[in-house]
């Protein structure tokens, strides 16, 4: 019997009948099929989250079997040491918290670019970015949870921005942070880890409603640039089960790979003692009672850095007792709204980034003043920063990004962006020299750089590296789009490979998984070492799970 009868005969059709979930009668929106091919990953950035949330309530319930808030840190390093495979549920439950974290700000900003907040989206939009406010709250509740010396600075800023709010300053200070006791502390942090959580949950039920309803966005090009852009489901366009299903298990199966590797990739360096950044160690540092925590940089959660570095800004010692609270304001609170109300206050149609240039400039701003305010806060940890240092490093951005793309807004609604080969052909040149010019500047800092790290050659080498990858990718895509319009339109056909070659390499795929699998079974559940080999081991199996999927897409759905 050949593996094709198997299949056959074997089928889940065949076993159990044509539809046996009822899927098809849910009313799952279907979708084109250039969602599920090559760039097809950023629709799909929600349903990342979903299963990383998935995941984060799994593993959270299987270490809240074993965490004990009167003893935090203590119960920390027995769950790491003593409970089989509790290294790879704790480790692998906090990258999960920053995996969760990374999607939704991906899925944020996708979406803010591509105008996905106009009508009919507001609701949809505004539930999104209550969910990203409430997942890095939960984040933050969660990382305080270890009592190591970092859980202790996280908290102790926390505090003082708790005590800083004016009038309930004090009683949101006892109801967040307890009654100054350890115990009070991480019972308080405990219940809002799992509040929050809850409230997530809830939550994201109503935003994928929501999502459902309203549809997946098209691409803006088929959009014609106008809201509303949606789009409804066709004749044409593939059902929900299996085609959309195998395309998440695929995407799954590669970020769990990931998100179990990662971290056990970083044990297995330790083991060999390699030193690991403290801000990215998904281990919990020394006590805060140690003779060694005064060594740890006080770094709190890396996706807090840039709210923790802006309350080093001297400008805000004018607010006295508010400073705190100024600061964290300004960096975090104003941002926050500014998101939530976007919809209610760009009501144009335009969807094209440059026809709401302001808007546009304030979504890259937003990212240059997070990444540029997290790097100095690893750089500079808690280091008081003047007024003068401020304006030199976060003014220009604002001067350039935004006469950028007022210049440039302005240019495209008079349609000087409308596609010829002369102007690709200028685009390309003006690239190559800017690539020209970042490429050696970035070299000279470079080589600044060897002779000695400080934070202006940091911050200077990040600057110029970001200009030479866009000037790169620039120079690409000018390249590619002027060559392209010198030929006659080609039918382009995706990668063909036969259902007997995918059979053949995932027999070979299959041998190779029940090796790793017996060497899995081998380690020790409670070795640190061991239990590093095992989440390596797991992180390969899905990963050749991914591999799997892929092919199996390819070979019998044509995508």
């Amino acid at each position: 019997m050949s593996l094709n009868d198997i299949r056959k005969n074997f089928s889940i059709k065949n076993v159990l009948g044509e539809d046996p979930l009822k899927i098809d009668e849910l009313p799952l929106a279907t979708v084109p099929d250039y969602m599920r091919k090559k760039g097809g990953f950023w629709y799909w950035t929600g349903a990342l989250i979903s299963m990383a949330f998935v995941y984060q309530v799994v593993t959270g319930l299987i270490l809240l079997l074993y965490y004990n808030p009167a003893n935090a840190y203590v119960c920390t390093e027995y769950i790491l040491r003593n409970v089989p495979y509790g290294e790879i549920f704790l480790t692998t439950h906090l990258y999960g918290a920053y995996a969760m974290v990374v999607l939704v700000y991906l899925h944020m900003f996708r979406n803010y670019f591509n105008g996905a907040y106009k009508r009919p989206r507001e609701l949809q939009w505004v539930t999104g970015i209550i969910l990203l406010a409430l997942t890095i709250g939960v984040g933050y509740f969660g990382y305080s949870m270890t009592g190591d010396v970092l859980s202790a600075d996280a908290t102790d800023v926390g505090r003082g921005i708790a005590l800083s709010v004016p009038i309930v300053g004090k009683m949101s200070e006892e109801i967040v942070f307890g009654n100054g006791t350890a115990t009070s502390l991480f019972i308080r942090m405990l219940g809002l880890h799992i509040i929050l959580a809850a409230l997530i949950g809830a939550l994201f039920g109503f935003h994928f409603y929501l999502a459902e309803a309203n549809g997946m966005m098209p691409s803006q090009r088929l959009a014609n640039y106008k809201a509303p852009a949606v789009d409804k489901d066709k004749p044409e366009y593939k059902k929900w089960f299996p085609y959309n299903m195998m395309f998440m298990m695929q995407l799954g199966a590669f970020m769990f790979a990931i998100l179990i590797f990662l971290p056990s990739a970083v044990d297995a360096l330790r083991a060999i003692h390699m030193a690991v950044p403290a801000l990215f160690d998904p281990f919990p540092q020394v006590s805060s009672t140690s003779p060694l925590a005064p060594y740890v940089p006080p770094y709190p959660p890396w996706f807090l850095l840039f709210v923790y570095k802006a309350i080093d800004f001297t400008f805000f010692n004018q607010f006295g007792a508010y400073s705190s609270l100024a600061a964290s304001t300004v960096f975090g609170g104003i941002p926050l709204i500014y998101f939530l109300l976007v919809p209610f206050i760009d009501r144009s149609n335009n969807l094209h980034p440059l026809s709401r240039p302001i808007f546009t400039a304030f979504g890259v701003l937003s990212i240059i003043y997070l990444i540029l305010l997290s790097l100095w806060g690893v750089l500079a940890p808690g280091i008081p920063i003047g007024n003068e240092v401020v304006g030199m490093v976060l003014l220009p951005p604002f001067f350039i990004v935004m006469g950028f793309f007022l210049l440039f807004g302005r240019l495209y609604k008079k349609g000087a962006f409308k596609t010829s080969l002369a102007k690709l052909t200028g685009s390309f040149i003006i690239f190559v020299i800017l690539l020209s010019l970042a490429v050696f500047e970035l070299a000279m800092e470079l080589g600044n750089m060897m002779h000695g790290v400080s934070l202006s050659n940091t911050l200077t080498v990040g600057a110029y590296g970001a200009a030479t990858a866009f000037a790169a990718f620039g120079t690409m895509k000018s390249s590619n789009y002027a060559h392209l319009s010198m030929q006659q339109p080609k039918e382009v056909k995706g990668i063909e490979i036969s259902q007997k070659s995918v059979n053949v390499i995932a027999s070979l795929l299959f041998i190779i998984s029940a090796e790793i699998l017996w060497l899995m079974i081998q380690a020790n559940p409670t070795n640190l070492v061991q239990e590093a080999g095992f989440g390596l081991g797991l992180g390969a199996l899905l990963f050749i799970l991914g591999i799997g999927i892929r092919l199996y897409r390819l070979a019998y759905y044509n995508e």
